[in-house]
């Protein structure tokens, strides 16, 4: 079930980007805001791509992670439960409000896609591209807030949860590759710093809200049978 959430939200998500970018403001009525980082980070033209890659090293890991774990459906049950909710909850935050385009150097334009299944056929081409770049999709509109912070986030999450504390070496790796992947979106210019702590600070609560309550429920069980 958990699978089938995520399965559903993912494709509800790429039918939603293709509708932002129909909405995407003119970038020559509607320039970009101004934002304390972006202002002051040069432009890195490469820099998305690293940072897609290291999404991919961390996703990677974490695949070693569940395939070796005693509980591996029970984390994948949390992943997809986790991950389903906060991308369902990006699908809203990206249709209420259009932001303008973060940089210049964005060829964003308006693109009516005509009937729904234009639509759909370019959500399809987002969904089997995982949304990713390198993958040759390119999206605009869909910046609060972004999906890359959220899956850099969730999967440093995961990771550092899951695995021992003997192994801080690979704790501290992945953190590095979720800061470096943060920056890398911004030095990219393809995403306000808003987008950015947005996105971390719902990925971070959200992991943790669950877990704790997961973790009392487990207490309670616990507690109950030892009264028993």
């Amino acid at each position: 079930m958990a699978f089938l959430y995520v399965l559903v939200v993912s494709w509800v998500t790429a039918f939603v980007m293709v509708i932002v970018h129909d909405r995407v403001p003119d970038m020559d009525r509607y320039p970009p805001l101004p934002d304390i980082i972006l202002d002051n980070v040069p432009h890195i033209p490469w820099a998305f791509e690293v940072c897609e890659v290291t999404g991919m090293i961390l996703w990677s890991v974490w695949f070693m992670v569940v395939l070796f774990h005693r509980h591996r459906f029970v984390l994948m049950r949390r992943f997809f439960s986790i991950s389903g909710t906060i991308f369902m909850l990006r699908c809203i935050t990206m249709l209420i409000t259009s932001l303008s385009v973060p940089g210049t150097h964005l060829e964003c334009q308006p693109r009516p896609y005509g009937d729904v299944w234009n639509k759909l056929h370019n959500a399809y081409i987002i969904w089997t591209g995982a949304g990713m770049s390198l993958q040759g999709v390119r999206t605009c509109g869909d910046y609060m807030f972004s999906g890359h912070t959220v899956a850099l986030t969730l999967l440093n999450f995961f990771i550092t949860e899951y695995t021992t504390r003997r192994i801080y070496f690979l704790h501290t790796f992945t953190w590095i590759c979720n800061v470096f992947g943060v920056f890398f979106i911004l030095a990219a210019h393809e995403h306000y710093s808003i987008d950015v702590f947005v996105a971390f600070y719902i990925s971070s609560r959200l992991f943790m809200y669950y877990h704790m309550l997961a973790n009392q429920t487990k207490n309670k069980r616990f507690d109950n049978l030892t009264t028993k």
